[in-house]
Parts: structure tokens; C-alpha cells; sequence
């Protein structure tokens, strides 16, 4: 399981968790109690969105679903993004979440 760290729009740290290919990040912050907002639940919206600090070779950014709306270089959906299942356990993803 790869480290997850989320920090709010300010770039504060508001949660760390090791996080797998099972579901989404963005219901994977949600089971550890951070409210990343999900609208569309389907990459249409930008409810989700976060920037990839560091860590980015291990996201899949459509692992649930297609991606139906553009991102900025370095942006992913959270809601439709997943930490890919070859992630090395000691991998460190870290996001800054827009909407938190």
C-alpha cells in the first residue's frame, strides 16, 4: 500500500493514509475522513479535482471511468482516479486537494 498524503487548498496537511488500487482516492480519503467533494462521481466536474505533488507516475487518472472534462498538467479527478496496482509499497503520493 502506497502513503497518501492530502492537504487542503492551502497546502496544509489535513490527512495520511495508505491507500490501494481497490477504489478510488477520492472514496479511499473519504473512508479516513476527508471530505473531498464528489458531484459527478464520473471525471465530468471539477468538484475532485486535486494537484499531484509528488507521486504522479502512480496514479491511474481514469481508473474507474474516462475522463470527460480537461485538467491542467499535473491535476487529476480524484473521484475517477486510482493508485495503479503495480505502486511499490513504500511509494509517497501527495495531493493537494482544490475544494477542501
Amino acid at each position: 500500500m502506497a502513503k497518501v498524503i492530502i492537504n487542503d487548498d492551502g497546502g496544509d496537511q489535513v490527512a495520511t493514509f495508505s491507500g490501494d488500487d481497490s477504489a478510488s482516492i477520492a472514496t479511499q480519503a473519504q473512508d479516513v475522513g476527508v471530505a473531498i467533494p464528489i458531484s459527478c462521481g464520473a471525471g465530468a466536474c471539477r468538484a475532485c479535482v486535486c494537484r499531484v505533488r509528488t507521486g504522479e507516475e502512480f496514479i491511474d487518472s481514469e481508473a474507474i471511468g474516462p475522463q470527460h472534462i480537461e485538467t491542467e498538467d499535473g491535476e487529476i479527478l480524484s473521484c475517477i482516479s486510482a493508485i495503479k496496482s503495480n505502486t511499490p509499497e513504500d511509494a509517497q503520493i501527495e495531493l493537494d486537494c482544490e475544494n477542501l
